[in-house]
């Protein structure tokens, strides 16, 4: 069954943009659903934007969350599982949810995120897929046994059921591997399925990966990555990475000025 309302997914249609008008289409007790944002919601392992939603009167919602509901299977064979449509709910801090009772069903609002994170989230999205790259050339049968993520404004994760432990050298190994790409500044290209906008693949020399998450158009600005690993009790690996010189880019960022539609 496909719900009867869907999210216009501002991020999709311009990264960059990181401001927009839209209305307000449903109110509860802790969030607020708008007929279109630029908020990325929470998913595949990334953290959701924060932002705010300010009414036509002025008054300013802070979001710390953003959730997907009411999706339904996309049906493409070359993207088994994933959930496609639905809404998007921003999540309302505790201290401004006494404020929702100001707003009104089809109100003008202006959605905006906050710039520095979603910055760091892309940058650190795109540091995990070369993490993977890297893991995928030096433990290949790794990849096939991957049971959870985290993507992070500083950081990223991968968890593995494997039952040999990834030894110092491999980590060694996978780390070069990953900076190799960065010491190129490997170029990132994101592109959607022609039947599905909200099924989409990541580019990078040569290498192609399903994921709907935000990136970077090139490696540089994550700069050296640093690889670790954990272990998680019995066959269980956390391979994670960071980026303490990493310069997210800030520039380029702009508002939606045009209404959009309904």
């Amino acid at each position: 069954m496909i719900f009867n309302r869907r999210t216009r997914r501002l991020y999709y249609e311009d990264f960059l943009l990181y401001k927009a008008p839209a209305r307000v289409v449903r109110i509860e007790d802790d969030s607020i659903e708008l007929d279109a944002t630029v908020a990325y919601p929470e998913g595949g392992g990334q953290e959701a934007d924060h932002g705010t939603i300010v009414l036509d009167d002025g008054t300013v919602l802070r979001f710390d969350d953003a959730k997907k509901l009411y999706l339904h299977p996309a049906g493409l064979a070359e993207f088994p599982g994933l959930q496609v449509g639905g809404v998007i709910k921003h999540v309302i801090v505790p201290e401004d949810r006494l404020l929702l009772r100001q707003a009104s069903l089809g109100a003008p609002v202006v959605v905006q995120i906050d710039v520095e994170r979603r910055a760091r989230l892309a940058l650190s999205h795109t540091a995990s897929h070369l993490l993977y790259l890297g893991i995928s050339q030096v433990r290949p049968e790794a990849i096939e046994s991957t049971i959870g993520c985290h993507i992070r404004p500083h950081g990223a994760r991968f968890d593995f059921a494997v039952e040999n432990r990834f030894e110092a050298d491999e980590l060694a190994r996978i780390e070069l591997v990953a900076n190799a790409y960065v010491q190129s500044n490997a170029l990132v290209s994101v592109s959607a399925h022609a039947a599905e906008p909200d099924a989409r693949l990541w580019h990078c020399d040569g290498r192609v990966i399903p994921c709907g998450g935000i990136h970077l158009t090139s490696a540089a600005s994550i700069g050296p990555l640093q690889v670790r690993r954990r272990g998680l009790g019995r066959g269980k690996e956390r391979i994670s990475c960071e980026f303490p010189q990493a310069m997210p880019a800030l520039d380029g960022y702009h508002a939606k000025r045009a209404e959009v539609a309904s």
